[in-house]
């Protein structure tokens, strides 16, 4: 019986100890337990995003006293790509990016491009917390996570990259095919031009051989991914959309953190560091790949004035309002999102 009880002892005294081990979010809450988070990024180690996310990494570290640290996985290596959201919600990353399909219930989320473009480019973030606070909609699509910041896109700019023409107007992109994303087909269509949404790896070529046009996305890829040698003039419609809820914490995770961290953490104080870095960051990345493709293969630049662009954002408003129509027959509030966001932004610019 002294034998039975010895060991049982033993075994308590084992269990007590991992409990209070290092890297365990499961354990115990003291003030000595540390937490090494697995963060997951589908980009490069070296974009300004991944970057980004590391100053605010290293915030929190730094305001925990170094309770919390994180390790970095890039390029999509720790998750599966196909299943990011399914990999988070297991366990298998303590944070990650995740792509919002619709099916995964980011019904909103999924067309956030195409209802939330158009708004003032120093308004992203700030409206981007309104949407969130204000339609019960779309913060229930986040229910099952921990949204850290509103930090998702990096306050990402649309331009429109051409091959041969210098286009002012809409009345310019008349007849051309223009490359891009899905989101911004209706935009396209307005514009009287053809969207065209083929694998990004065939764009190069086909704007080589002028099978397209166009382009519609960052400056940065002058550069990033060479663009610059096959595209005469960067035309500076300056689309943006707001920078939109991200990265996600698994809430297990999320749950197994002292009040304290969590405070840390929800503090406008950190999530600041990453939706600041994130703008700042692009707008380098854009400033300098202009000045790049002006240098090396004559680029030029198209800057509008604000009656052009306004030809422009009005088309990019009636595209919202057709997305968000499909929004409202599913009982979602589209209409009145796109709606919100140009009241907004009509007060934003009136403001400054």
């Amino acid at each position: 019986m002294k034998k039975l009880f010895a060991v049982l002892m033993s075994l308590l005294l084992v269990f007590s100890m991992a409990a209070c081990g290092n890297g365990d979010n499961g354990g115990s809450q003291d003030e000595n337990q540390t937490y090494n988070l697995k963060f997951s990024l589908a980009v490069s180690e070296n974009n300004f995003q991944a970057e980004s996310w590391r100053k605010w990494a290293d915030a929190v570290t730094d305001a925990t006293d170094g309770r919390v640290q994180f390790t970095f996985y890039y390029d999509d290596t720790l998750i599966d790509a196909n299943a990011e959201y399914q990999q988070l919600l297991s366990g298998v990353a303590d944070i990650a990016d995740v792509h919002r399909y619709a099916n995964d219930g980011f019904v909103i989320s999924e067309n956030w491009k195409s209802i939330t473009s158009g708004v003032p480019e120093d308004a992203v973030v700030d409206f981007s917390y309104k949407l969130y606070d204000t339609f019960d909609a779309i913060s229930n699509e986040y229910k099952d996570v921990k949204v850290l910041a509103q930090g998702f896109n990096g306050g990402t700019m649309y331009q429109l990259l051409t091959v041969k023409k210098e286009v002012k107007s809409p009345a310019d992109m008349k007849g051309l095919t223009i490359w891009c994303e899905a989101d911004w087909n209706g935009f396209v269509r307005e514009c009287g031009a053809t969207p065209v949404n083929t694998p990004f790896s065939e764009v190069y070529s086909s704007l080589q051989k002028n099978m397209y046009d166009g382009m519609l996305i960052p400056t940065e890829t002058l550069q990033s991914c060479n663009f610059a040698e096959v595209c005469k003039y960067c035309v500076k419609l300056n689309l943006c959309y707001t920078s939109a809820p991200g990265h996600l914490m698994n809430l297990d995770t999320w749950n197994s953190l002292p009040e304290d961290i969590q405070q840390i953490i929800d503090s406008e104080e950190i999530r600041s560091v990453v939706e600041t870095a994130n703008v700042e960051g692009f707008k380098a990345s854009e400033e300098g790949a202009m000045a790049w493709a002006e240098e090396n293969f004559g680029t030029k630049e198209v800057v509008l004035s604000d009656d052009q662009r306004a030809e422009f954002i009005a088309l990019v408003q009636k595209a919202n309002l057709a997305k968000a129509a499909e929004l409202d027959a599913q009982g979602l509030p589209g209409t009145e999102i796109v709606e919100s966001l140009a009241k907004w932004s009509e007060e934003w610019e009136a403001n400054k």
